[in-house]
């Protein structure tokens, strides 16, 4: 049993801003009805950009992607923890705009209340992880986190380092680390340990490359933007 962790403070150096190309996964791991090519088709500018910021005594991530012919922005608050083991959520935005700019979801977490909802200090938005796996010391050693999908869907999942490698993104090589993310099923149904090391293999994964530089950021991503069942794609980091 690997236990969960909390995400690290990050390095002095963090704050700043990345864009990402954002494209359709060529071939899916997950069964999904949702197709992100027509989720990006409507897109004349498949640009994201991720935004790292020091607010007080908070850490916010504002992430902004393109969807349909508008956008989904969203915003994470994070605070030193209580026990002063790095980070917990404070508080989340998310809201998805058409075309003209108007809203069409709004979703708002002002508090998450850990104590009171039951939630671990070591809970996370899932669509957060990618951008905040970075701060983990990757060191070859297993870890866990707990994904928030909403107050009634948490899921815990194992983060290990796949290996060291160079990848190429439009010409350019950049030296990376290699994150694997994937799901426990045990959370779903009691399989034991037996059992969960033989279908370890066969677990669909989200795949993650981080500068190995600090302050360490994503430079590819791979699976779904979500849980399991969302729309997958693949974000590469642009050039600067």
């Amino acid at each position: 049993m690997t236990r969960a962790t909390n995400i690290p403070l990050p390095p002095a150096d963090f704050a700043g801003v990345t864009k990402y190309a954002i494209f359709p996964r060529e071939k899916r791991a997950f069964h999904t009805v949702l197709d992100a090519h027509k989720i990006l088709a409507g897109s004349n500018d498949p640009v994201s950009e991720v935004r790292y910021a020091r607010a007080g005594d908070e850490i916010v991530v504002g992430l902004d992607h393109p969807i349909a012919d508008g956008r989904l922005r969203e915003e994470m608050r994070l605070v030193p923890a209580r026990d002063g083991e790095g980070l917990m959520m404070k508080a989340m935005t998310r809201q998805v705009f058409d075309a003209t700019g108007q809203i069409v979801r709004n979703e708002v977490v002002p508090d998450f209340r850990h104590d009171s909802l039951g939630l671990p200090l070591s809970t996370y938005p899932e669509v957060a992880l990618p951008f905040l796996l970075a701060w983990m010391p990757l060191d070859g050693q297993r870890r866990s986190v707990y994904a928030w999908i909403n107050d009634r869907f948490i899921a815990k999942v194992y983060v290990e380092v796949e290996g060291r490698k160079s990848v190429t993104i439009g010409g350019t090589s950049h030296d990376a680390i290699e994150v694997i993310m994937y799901p426990d099923l045990n959370d779903w149904i009691p399989m034991g340990a037996m059992v969960t090391r033989l279908v370890k293999p066969f677990v669909p994964k989200y795949r993650m490359w981080y500068a190995r530089q600090a302050p360490n950021r994503l430079v590819r991503f791979e699976g779904p933007y979500g849980p399991p069942g969302a729309p997958e794609v693949v974000l590469e980091i642009a050039r600067s």
